[in-house]
């Protein structure tokens, strides 16, 4: 019998191995049925079959641009976490692209149509909404579909529409007698489902999947800040906002509370927040060590989450470094000099969240030092400075 190619060991061992598995595991599989394959090849071919590796454009079989609907064997893996992937499936994780930018150089990101994928954030986090099943005791924790239809009592029919597309519900219930968070998710569309099979639940939205945990690992609301709420009111299945729970106190807390509770609960096609938000706080707390109690330090997460690219922000900065020119642009501070270092922060000329959905090019952004770039997110009179405003302010108490 002929010897498959290396990929084709690598889907046998994926096909044969269930859920999110290891690099080890699929090199022991290979390893107990064929002699003498080199493991560095395993593990390469691991990255060139998973559609959301950046390093899978350096191979050969994905120099060309593609996506990930093209059913191209090599298409056949999914990241999950360091070490470890699980078969790639397209409803779950969405399409993927190969392709290149203006200089010919090949990425990887998610194919989203022209339409930026949004990156959600602890501040989305606006409604709670406690769920139910009399039958299971338990909802929604077997589900097999995603999007899936969320359903409201019949009696708060005109509160099924209240949240909007892209806010966060957080979901709550009893799960083994438990009180557990259980799900984020969000709206994909405004249209109010009616189910005339149902009496008590007739209404439902449909949403998506964010983060959720079984009936194994779900979160008991005793071990977060929000055990201290008084759910008596807001448990009667509608959604409620969370600045309308009485005394709830700091939202910005609890917001960040229980999304570092469910980071390990991203399904795979919305890992890239966790991701992104986590890398944005890791940088924040190296000049703010108090983010995580601070108020109104998660807007500034947010906005900064919104305004991150981190390939551009990288092509940003090795052209800097290639120039010779890598020093803050409000004040001229450069780290290479000082620390020996190519460390420097990245800002956009024109926000985001005023100018909306656009594509970024090098020129709009900016790179300056760690606190130029707070300073440049912090208010003056209502307003934010802009670099040459910032460039101004620094001089003139220089000249006093």
């Amino acid at each position: 019998m002929e010897r498959p190619y290396v990929w084709q060991m690598i889907k046998e061992a994926t096909d044969n191995l269930n859920g999110r598995i290891s690099y080890s595991d699929i090199k022991e599989y290979i390893n107990s049925k064929w002699t003498g394959v080199n493991q560095d090849t395993i593990t390469a071919q691991i990255i060139v079959l998973s559609v959301n590796h950046d390093s899978r454009i350096h191979y050969p079989e994905n120099h060309k641009p593609r996506l990930t609907n093209s059913n191209s064997p090599y298409d056949l893996l999914f990241n999950t976490d360091r070490g470890e992937v699980e078969k790639y499936n397209l409803g779950e994780h969405g399409v993927w692209e190969i392709y290149k930018d203006e200089n010919d150089k090949p990425f990887v990101r998610q194919f989203s149509e022209g339409i930026i994928k949004k990156i959600f954030t602890p501040t989305d986090i606006v409604w709670f909404k406690n769920v139910t099943n009399t039958t299971n005791g338990e909802a929604y924790l077997q589900l097999t579909e995603n999007p899936f239809v969320i359903h409201f009592p019949t009696k708060h029919k005109t509160n099924v529409l209240s949240p909007a597309v892209d806010d966060i519900i957080l979901v709550y219930q009893k799960v083994n007698g438990i009180a557990a968070f259980t799900h984020l998710v969000s709206p994909v569309d405004n249209e109010l489902i009616e189910d005339d099979t149902r009496t008590d639940y007739r209404y439902g939205r449909r949403v998506k999947i964010i983060a959720k945990t079984n009936r194994d690992n779900f979160i008991p609301v005793s071990s977060t800040l929000w055990d201290r709420l008084n759910f008596s009111g807001i448990t009667q299945g509608n959604a409620c906002k969370l600045e309308n729970i009485s005394n709830i106190g700091n939202i910005d807390e609890l917001q960040f509370d229980i999304w570092q509770r469910f980071t390990k609960h991203f399904i795979p096609s919305e890992q890239q927040s966790a991701t992104t938000t986590s890398a944005i706080i890791n940088e924040l707390q190296i000049t703010n060590p108090d983010i995580s109690v601070t108020e109104g330090e998660l807007r500034l997460v947010a906005h900064l989450v919104k305004e991150r690219n981190r390939k551009i922000v990288k092509e940003k900065k090795q052209q800097a470094i290639n120039s010779n020119t890598l020093y803050c642009e409000v004040c001229a501070f450069s780290f290479a000099e000082t620390y020996q270092s190519n460390f420097i922060e990245c800002h956009h000329l024109s926000p985001i969240g005023q100018a909306g959905v656009r594509e970024t090019k090098l020129e709009d952004l900016a790179l300056v030092c760690a606190n130029c770039h707070r300073m440049l997110h912090t208010k003056f009179g209502g307003q934010f400075l802009s670099i040459q405003q910032l460039q101004t302010r620094i001089k003139s108490f220089q000249t006093v």
